[in-house]
């Protein structure tokens, strides 16, 4: 090694005080200087020794820096001074990384080819128990444990084996405190000119806080999760017991509004049988809706996907709109239209579930519609193919706030005890999730007092439209 070597002769009795002194002195200094013993063994070094040290391959020297006690049975007689060749800037570049280092708030080390320390910023040092001074030549599995000793080393092994920088990780471990904290390591390896690996540096940012709030957000999920099952699962039961005494009362109110049996005797009796079965037939497919609303939220609702034609479509659903109307005795209090392309549109879809679909989008366009507006139903064929669906009406409209609920299960506009209009919340939800399976997209937009204008697009090779 080239260097400049002072000696001097300690007394037989070692002052460990000098000693230390002498480690202060040297630790502090910011040329490449070491302190060795007479047996070769380094009692103090620079940052700055150890990281040229191990760039010129002559790292043996210190590799043992601090592991012996620098005091032999008799007395410490010889020190020997080393102090390797400064190069330009090497003051300025050390003082540099040194308060930069120690002023960032992440682990930055450096290390051998044996996984010793070269260097350790403060940071790092205080988190594991020790000072930068004192990491130098020692492991993490001696300044941490052993299983982390481990895992880091075989990290380690594998930059040097590779070559490669080693990207990003996660990691935890205890540190001086009991409580696990978490980091994302990075490995780079340290090279010669020449190419040739001396060493690796690891940067290490807490992640702490972001792990907890994952695992906040997990099991918040979780819980989320499984109260939507157990409202599923009780909305399905609940509808499936209510659909058998409904469907017998639906039933006694036709043959009681037919008189079957024969005549009623009065016409008031006709008249509260056709109310009970208008009703009774609102009820049913409220809980129809929901049955499929939970069989959507447990993702078993199926399609039964064939050939279907949507002019003829639309045209069912407005009808059975008017005729809904007339049989609670009254016309439809606004303008019912439709705007539909010559010809047919076809293509393959579940035609009950659609007819569902656009029959939620008129009643919610007809309920929210004052008398005198108009709701119009339109159907054409994109450029690209497919089809869209377009229900637009001259209602009541909503906020942004409100078009911003306007898909959340069981969420109003029309709320309270003494709101004006039926329905159970979920129409929107419901009819989304049924667009959603066949393919296709449901869009909303909205303005209050302007009205409301809602799109379904059906693409071009949706499962609506393959072939079985």
């Amino acid at each position: 090694m080239s260097s400049s070597v002072a000696q001097a002769s300690a007394p037989d009795t070692a002052d460990e005080a000098v000693v230390k002194a002498v480690r202060a002195t040297i630790g502090a200094a910011w040329r490449p200087v070491a302190v060795f013993d007479e047996h070769g063994t380094c009692l103090v070094a620079t940052r700055s020794y150890i990281v040229q040290a191990a760039r010129l391959g002559q790292s043996a020297e210190v590799q043992r820096l601090e592991r012996r006690a620098p005091f032999s049975p008799d007395g410490l007689r010889t020190w020997t001074l080393v102090t390797l060749p400064a190069r330009d800037g090497d003051r300025s570049a050390a003082e540099f990384v040194d308060t930069v280092a120690d002023a960032l708030p992440i682990m930055f080390s450096a290390k051998d080819l044996q996984s010793r320390y070269l260097f350790m910023n403060r940071y790092q040092a205080e988190l594991y128990g020790t000072t930068p001074v004192a990491a130098v030549g020692r492991t993490a599995a001696e300044l941490v444990g052993e299983e982390y000793g481990r895992f880091t080393r075989t990290r380690d092994e594998e930059v040097f084996r590779t070559g490669r920088t080693q990207p990003a990780y996660e990691e935890s471990f205890a540190g001086v405190g009991t409580v696990a904290r978490h980091w994302l390591t990075t490995k780079v390896p340290l090279r010669h000119a020449s190419g040739e690996i001396w060493g690796l540096a690891t940067i290490s940012i807490e992640i702490t806080e972001r792990k907890l709030l994952e695992e906040s957000l997990r099991e918040a999920k979780e819980q989320a999760e499984a109260g939507s099952l157990a409202k599923s699962q009780f909305l399905a039961a609940m509808s499936h017991e209510l659909r058998t005494p409904l469907n017998a009362v639906l039933g006694f109110a036709e043959l009681m509004q037919q008189e079957a049996l024969g005549p009623l005797g009065r016409q008031e009796y006709r008249d509260y049988a056709a109310h009970i079965l208008q009703s009774g037939g609102q009820l049913l497919e409220m809980i129809s809706d929901l049955l499929d609303f939970a069989r959507a939220e447990a993702g078993n609702l199926q399609l039964a996907s064939g050939e279907l034609e949507l002019t003829r479509l639309v045209r069912g659903v407005l009808a059975a709109a008017r005729e809904r109307a007339e049989a609670g005795g009254k016309t439809l209090p606004v303008t019912l239209e439709a705007a539909l392309p010559p010809g047919f549109v076809a293509l393959r879809g579940d035609e009950q579930r659609l007819r569902q679909v656009l029959r939620a989008l008129v009643d919610n366009a007809l309920k929210f519609t004052p008398a005198g507006g108009r709701v119009v139903v339109g159907l054409r064929v994109p450029a690209g193919g497919g089809a869209e669906l377009v229900v637009a009406d001259s209602g009541i409209g909503m906020s942004a706030a409100e078009v911003a609920r306007a898909f959340e299960p069981f969420w109003q506009a029309d709320a309270g005890l003494g709101r004006k209009r039926q329905g159970a919340g979920i129409g929107l939800k419901l009819a989304r999730a049924l667009v959603a399976l066949h393919g296709g997209t449901l869009t909303l937009e909205s303005q209050e007092s302007k009205g409301t204008r809602v799109t379904v697009r059906l693409l071009p090779g949706s499962p609506a439209q393959e072939a079985d």
